[in-house]
């Protein structure tokens, strides 16, 4: 991992190395410990917590000749690994020290040891290295060796190989001791089931060709949390079909050895499934989405634990949130907030909020959790409360909502987006009672395979109300006829996927400006969603066949309209503080577009050390004034 080049002066016998990062590095730690033995360099350590951003600073200070240094400078970049948590390193001049030469208190972690690292991969990695294949390959620097269960160190060179050739015989293979299913094609999934295709990448040289990536999602997918990021194929990419994918690189030693068979093969990438049986050994998949600067996890599936925030009066001692596939248990003691994520081997259909049409909690739980922060010099004498603040949740979990919190902490909701009718029928009848009636008819006229596609589709309440829309919207412009499954009808996920993938296709930041206009109920606002509709139907009926486009100008267009309506609320209310959560946010589109559009004027905030929709709602419940009836 490089460090910023700096010249090193003449005279400068003091250095600190910075690694700054948005959560706890726990190798950071255990090597900041494992460079105190150099006592030569008269080695100190240290770690910092800035107060606004949660940041946590490691650092490495040494004393000596300019020579040493410069070899220090040189062992430090190749020891301290990429994390996808690190923001930012430096290398610094300083007068003083400021660290110390106790050891940190490094316990048991997921990620120590490490399965492998830059010392052992390139050995039983490489399939031009001697040892290549030896998945017993004791290492000293990451003690990856240790890592393996019983299963995987009976695995010799041949038995691995002869998982490769059963993968490319059968075109499937399961491997029980990860809790995995690989597969050379994706499997055909019913209109009910639709998700997004899980990718291993056998060959990240050629990664670009396959998927359109950036620069720092090739450093995350390095990193070694190795997390799944959701991505866009390649347009017209003759094999990859399916609009949206979760890749990822080879986590473990068998999987880095299996794909290097593979790539022998001229295998670029397999299909991942998670086997249903549930493995307490095996960790889960980290999904992350790139919100507001932040990598976030979509959902964090680890049990885990913070030190308690300073900042917010912590209201109750346990709090408990359940989805339709986990239950969140998170508590508070006097020192620290803990979080156990419990899978629902029976996952229930309903949404987590069945039943109060504009019930606000789990939107002031979002809140809450995205402001908590810490500072060790911060002491209150009385109670500390959310002030001045709103959040924008959009996800499945619950009613989409903008609620904000005034300055004596009293709570309003101000915007709920609809869910719309289940059937395309009564979708299509609502548009024909209202004043898009004329449009629609010309609609149905003209573009008859769309307006077809519309009356086709079945909306749930398992999708969020964003999907909804979008995929209404997806189905307006023709993005529904996009590979279509022979005719057969396409699910509302996939749908919206597509509309996403379009939006991320499009290299321009002009479109045009759909309309988004608000409605006033008797309680809240909420959205004219016929308008919006006939406003797409007005671009497809002038000609425009851009659907990348139309589908952008939709996602551009409702930023647009959020921050107008964001500095509505400020006018009232008085917005200090900003929080963005909610699973819609994964969607790179939207979170983009938000985040410029809003974040200009309101800094978006969200919690660094939590997630986007599941653990946060839980701990936010542990500071929620009045509890769920």
């Amino acid at each position: 991992m490089p460090i910023n080049e700096v010249a090193m002066p003449m005279r400068n016998h003091t250095i600190r190395f910075n690694f700054v990062c948005q959560r706890p590095v726990p190798l950071y730690a255990h090597l900041c410990n494992q460079y105190l033995h150099l006592d030569k360099l008269n080695i100190s350590i240290g770690r910092e917590q800035n107060a606004d951003t949660g940041a946590i600073c490691y650092f490495i200070e040494a004393s000596a000749p300019q020579a040493e240094l410069e070899q220090l400078a040189d062992d430090i970049a190749a020891d301290f690994l990429l994390s996808v948590w690190l923001q930012h390193t430096e290398i610094k001049r300083i007068d003083a020290k400021m660290g110390s030469t106790n050891a940190f208190i490094v316990k048991h972690h997921k990620g120590l040891p490490l399965y492998f690292c830059q010392h052992c991969q390139p050995q039983f990695g490489d399939n031009q290295h001697p040892l290549f294949g030896d998945i017993n390959l004791a290492c000293e620097h990451c003690k990856g060796h240790y890592k393996l269960s019983r299963e995987l160190k009976s695995l010799t060179k041949a038995d691995i190989g002869a998982m490769a050739n059963t993968l490319l015989a059968s075109k499937e293979l399961v491997l029980p001791m990860l809790g995995l299913q690989l597969s050379l094609s994706s499997n055909k999934t019913s209109l009910t089931d639709y998700q997004q295709p899980r990718v291993l990448i056998c060959n990240p040289n050629s990664l670009n060709s396959q998927f359109c990536i950036s620069d720092s999602q090739v450093l995350a997918l390095s990193s070694i949390e190795k997390p799944l990021l959701r991505v866009r194929p390649c347009s017209d990419h003759p094999n990859l079909h399916a609009p949206l994918y979760d890749i990822q690189f080879a986590e473990n030693r068998l999987l880095v050895i299996l794909c290097e068979m593979l790539r022998q093969k001229n295998i670029h990438w397999v299909y991942v499934n998670q086997l249903s049986t549930v493995n307490t050994h095996i960790d889960p998949p980290l999904r992350l989405a790139g919100v507001a600067q932040y990598w976030i996890p979509t959902t964090e599936l680890q049990s885990g634990k913070m030190a308690l925030p300073s900042n917010l009066t912590c209201l109750h001692s346990e709090y408990h949130y359940q989805t339709d596939q986990h239950k969140f248990l998170a508590k508070s003691n006097a020192d620290q907030l803990q979080w156990q994520v419990v899978p629902l081997h029976e996952p229930k259909a309903q949404s987590a909020d069945p039943g109060n049409a504009t019930h606000i909690n789990y939107s002031l739980c979002a809140l809450s959790a995205g402001l908590l922060r810490h500072n060790d010099h911060e002491h209150h004498n009385k109670a500390q409360y959310v002030k001045n603040a709103a959040v924008l949740y959009f996800g499945r979990h619950h009613a989409s909502q903008i609620v904000t919190v005034d300055s004596q902490s009293n709570a309003e909701l101000f915007f709920q987006l609809p869910s719309l009718p289940n059937s395309g029928y009564e979708l299509c009848h609502s548009l024909l009672d209202s004043p898009q009636k004329n449009l629609l008819d010309k609609f149905k006229q003209l573009h008859p395979a769309e307006y077809n596609q519309l009356l086709d589709l079945h909306l749930s309440d398992k999708d969020s109300a964003l999907t909804q829309l979008m995929a209404v919207a997806a189905a307006i412009i023709g993005a529904g006829q996009i590979n279509s499954h022979q005719g057969k009808p396409v699910s509302v996920t996939e749908l919206a996927d597509r509309f996403i993938a379009l939006a991320m296709s499009y290299q321009d930041n002009n479109a045009p400006r759909i309309d988004f206009p608000l409605t006033k109920g008797m309680a809240h606002r909420s959205l004219n969603w016929c308008r919006t509709l006939g406003s797409l139907m007005s671009f497809k009926l002038a000609g425009d066949v851009n659907l990348a486009k139309l589908a952008f100008a939709f996602h551009d267009s409702f930023a647009d309209y959020l921050s107008n309506w964001v500095e509505h609320v400020d006018q009232n209310v008085g917005i200090k503080q900003l929080v963005v959560a909610g699973s819609d946010f994964a969607n790179p589109v939207l979170a983009e577009r938000v985040h410029l559009r809003i974040g200009k004027n309101y800094p978006l905030q969200l919690n660094p050390l939590l997630d986007l929709d599941g653990v946060n709602i839980a701990i936010g419940g542990l500071y929620l004034k009045q509890r769920r009836g």
